[in-house]
């Protein structure tokens, strides 16, 4: 086989299907395989990705079967491991699920990266890892002690801590990073706080805001994650990182700004919190991928809206059912 193979698990989904775009894009000679279940990511999210003369394989499978890894695995070069049960309301509806994906998920997937001599392994981890956090001490910072305080967090710790046993043998550069709030075109209304705001504004309805709205949020814009992500996987760092726009913003801040800049006549509505810690603020320090590999977001928050709003507005008529209905 000719050119570099990487391989995407989870590229169906939200931050995966960008960057298998951007993978494709930026890439002349590369074979890029999926693996997805579509369990929540859609076929068709990648069915509009033009290749540009690149190949792009999609397979259908699950990170825990064996059989498929060594069918998808053979002659990797780079793995992007996206995978994971995602979304509030899934995750909370599915802890043991979610445990097994992640944790087991991610054990099987190193066993085989190293078993194929994979030369880099990227982890999708998150701030949840850091669990609850005293306000006064933010921005999150890699060095602090973490005692995630949800199964998603913890299974998440968990997945790092395996990448750097793995990547301490000297076969394969394991780096992983902990994204903060990610948001931007094609997010599904999962629970995600941003793309229901917006579909509320944008048809009238009253905007929902979780608890008080006090709450800070560390949010940042789909192409800024993508971009750390693959500098990132490219380069020869190890360990895990931040990624955060490192610009705290109230919940409350959001959906004003989201009724502002879409016009609306909507109304704040408080509802109930989901859970516990919906209710507390996260904002994450970014100096160490800054200094690692000069990383920088471009979008602050009111450019991410716009063009997350734009892409919302063309697509209002023809994809509101269908991104409902999945990720």
């Amino acid at each position: 086989m000719n050119g570099e193979k990487i391989v995407v698990t989870g590229g169906a989904g939200f931050i995966g299907r960008h960057l298998v775009q951007r993978l494709l894009s930026m890439k002349d000679d590369v074979c890029l395989t999926v693996l997805d279940n579509f369990s929540v990511g859609r076929r068709d999210n990648l069915a509009v990705i033009g290749t540009n003369g690149n190949r792009l394989d999609v397979v259908r499978g699950d990170v825990r079967d064996e059989k498929v890894l060594d069918k998808v695995l053979a002659g990797a070069d780079t793995v992007y491991h996206m995978a994971a049960v995602v979304g509030v309301d899934r995750v909370i509806a599915m802890p043991e699920e979610t445990w097994d994906v992640e944790v087991n998920g991610t054990r099987t997937l190193l066993e085989k990266c190293e078993c194929f001599g994979v030369k880099r392994f990227f982890l999708a981890s998150s701030s949840e890892c850091y669990g609850k956090y005293d306000i006064r001490r933010l921005p999150m910072k890699e060095s602090d002690a973490v005692v995630p305080n949800t199964n998603y967090g913890k299974a998440k710790l968990e997945c790092e801590k395996m990448c750097a046993e793995y990547g301490s043998r000297g076969g394969m550069n394991c780096v992983g990073v902990r994204y903060f709030n990610v948001y931007g075109k094609l997010q599904s209304f999962n629970g995600y706080v941003i793309p229901n705001m917006i579909w509320q504004a944008l048809n009238g309805e009253p905007v929902k805001v979780h608890g008080h709205g006090r709450q800070l949020r560390d949010f940042m814009y789909i192409d800024d994650a993508v971009c750390a992500t693959i500098k990132l996987a490219e380069s020869k760092v190890e360990g895990v990182y931040n990624v955060g726009a490192g610009k705290p913003v109230s919940i409350m801040d959001v959906a004003r700004m989201i009724m502002y800049l879409t016009a609306s006549k909507s109304q704040v509505m408080h509802v109930p919190i989901r859970r516990p810690t919906d209710i507390e603020s996260k904002s994450g320090d970014n100096t160490k991928i800054r200094q690692a590999i000069g990383w920088m977001p471009v979008h602050d928050i009111q450019s991410g809206l716009v063009k997350t709003i734009d892409d919302y507005k063309r697509c209002l008529d023809e994809c509101s059912c269908n991104m409902r209905a999945s990720g």
